[in-house]
């Protein structure tokens, strides 16, 4: 057909491709990395230095796991990949009405920062273990405890009684803790300066 005046000026605009890899092995550099990481904080995942496959973003890669009913591991393997190409490990919270708040779901030993229906961190967590279960219901933290306390709890923000969100020495894949909520010590003060006194917690699962 004939040229119009519009073609004359007709600008292609690039496309960038954000293609995942197969696998990114740990302690791993560069661009694969980043990738992986861009994919998981999209989705509230707190990684770490960016382009290193740090202790961080291991962890960030374990909360993901958990989340999508996976192996709990930090390996970002092939099925990690799939499920962040697929758009999969999105965390949808049960009180999207409550405000700012956290949400700590036993069952998948998970701890998600909200403000209102919007995901701001997710983090994984041990919950209290068999023996000394975790109690379950809406609360309000009521009291911060900075620091290392006799108990070597790092960092205490309390919901009830003596049970509270503080950063542990020791934080494994499943349920371990006294009754707290265990984070890493790496992650604790981040969550405590996050947390305001009056703040919601919702414990299920």
């Amino acid at each position: 057909h004939r040229r119009t005046p519009a073609v004359g000026t007709a600008v292609a605009r690039p496309v960038a491709l954000d293609v995942l890899p197969r696998s990114v092995s740990p302690s791993a550099r560069g661009l694969a990395v980043r990738l992986l990481q861009r994919h998981l904080a999209k989705r509230g995942y707190v990684v770490g230095r960016r382009g290193s496959f740090d202790a961080r973003t291991a962890r960030a890669v374990l909360a993901f796991r958990k989340v999508s009913g996976m192996r709990r591991t930090s390996s970002a393997d092939r099925g990690v990949m799939r499920r962040l190409a697929r758009g999969g490990g999105r965390f949808k919270l049960r009180y999207p009405n409550h405000g700012k708040h956290i949400e700590a779901d036993l069952s998948r030993q998970i701890l998600v920062l909200a403000r209102g229906n919007k995901v701001e961190r997710i983090y994984h967590t041990s919950s209290g273990s068999p023996a000394t279960p975790t109690v379950r219901g809406n609360f309000r933290f009521y009291m911060s405890q900075p620091g290392l306390n006799n108990k070597e709890m790092f960092h205490s923000q309390y919901f009830i009684g003596g049970y509270a969100i503080h950063g542990y020495k020791s934080v494994p894949i499943y349920p371990a803790s006294h009754g707290c909520l265990r984070v890493p010590m790496a992650d604790a003060r981040s969550i405590y300066d996050w947390i305001k006194k009056g703040d919601r917690i919702d414990v299920y699962g």
